[in-house]
């Protein structure tokens, strides 16, 4: 249930300067009351260090706080009660926090793709970003079914959705695929040196957080790839200065890199957890049927356009 909770409370970004003014997605808003936020965050800087110490330095500069997060449930505003000194209170948020704390990294300053890899955007760069169109617009170079068949569409690139992947276009849209792949690497790192430590119970919890994210790769890629062929049909002009983007792209060939080791990852570990895999194995099946499966077809649509905007 937890991880279904993970799942249906996925995230998003709003902003009007920068990607850290963050708005989380599915009725989900921020809070301005923020109790004791240095000793909590000291405390999940410690979980960060024994189980993602890569991640560290992002949360030192950028954390994100769950109680920070509103979710509407019924038309209801429901706090977080996020509670740092319960070890599981971190664990069920671990991979959120890397992923919203990822929205606080990325600005119009630069973009966060991973640990020690942070790329800035040049002037010309961040002032053609106001030219992007929406990513809603893009629908029509999807299947027509799309909309039911891949998860994150309609917060995404809905019609009318107020996210930055929306709004901001192929910017906001890279934004999400950084956050996802943050969010899933650091789980799959947590994940890694939990077992290390001879916890595969928690090994396997943080297993199954990166099994809710991963296929947002497939999604996203696919989201990328429509932005890109609309573009080069539609309006060649921001095409071209898309294409120009040197780091919009160096940020889209990263992401790519890391997001294709976590998802090679997370299919070979099958012989690392042995008779424990039982335990992943299913919920593996599920995301494979119901939520890569159609996102994968889409995205191989795609493939010249993703071809043709990574940089080598």
């Amino acid at each position: 249930m937890a991880m279904m909770k993970k799942i249906l409370v996925a995230l998003a970004v709003t902003f009007s300067f920068g990607f850290s003014n963050d708005k989380l997605q599915n009725h989900t808003t921020y809070r301005a009351d923020l109790p004791s936020l240095a000793s909590e965050k000291t405390l999940v800087l410690l979980f960060c260090q024994q189980y993602a110490p890569d991640y560290v330095p992002m949360l030192e500069s950028s954390y994100s706080s769950p109680n920070s997060w509103s979710i509407t449930v019924g038309g209801v505003p429901t706090p977080a009660n996020f509670d740092a000194n319960d070890k599981n209170d971190i664990i069920v948020e671990f991979e959120s926090i890397i992923h919203e704390s990822t929205h606080h990294k990325n600005t119009r300053d630069g973009i966060f793709v991973g640990p020690n890899q942070y790329l800035l955007f040049t002037d010309t760069e961040q002032s053609d970003v106001q030219s992007y169109y929406k990513s809603e617009l893009i629908a029509g170079f999807l299947p027509i079914d799309a909309k039911e068949k891949i998860f994150r569409f309609t917060t995404y690139i809905g019609k009318g959705s107020g996210v930055s992947a929306n709004v901001n276009g192929i910017f906001g849209l890279m934004d999400e695929y950084t956050a996802y792949q943050n969010g899933c690497s650091a789980a799959l790192d947590a994940y890694d040196n939990a077992l290390k430590q001879n916890d595969t119970t928690l090994a396997i919890t943080f297993f199954k957080a990166a099994l809710a994210t991963y296929f947002a790769y497939y999604e996203f890629n696919s989201f990328i790839g429509a932005y890109l062929k609309y573009g080069k049909s539609n309006a060649p002009i921001i095409y071209q200065k898309i294409m120009n983007n040197t780091t919009l792209r160096r940020a889209y060939t990263k992401n790519t890199v890391e997001f294709e080791k976590a998802i090679a990852l997370i299919n070979s570990q099958a012989n690392r957890l042995k008779s424990n895999y039982k335990f992943v194995k299913s919920n593996l099946e599920v995301y494979k049927v119901k939520n890569e499966l159609f996102a994968k077809s889409c995205m191989t649509s795609f493939e010249p356009e993703l071809t043709n905007f990574k940089l080598n």
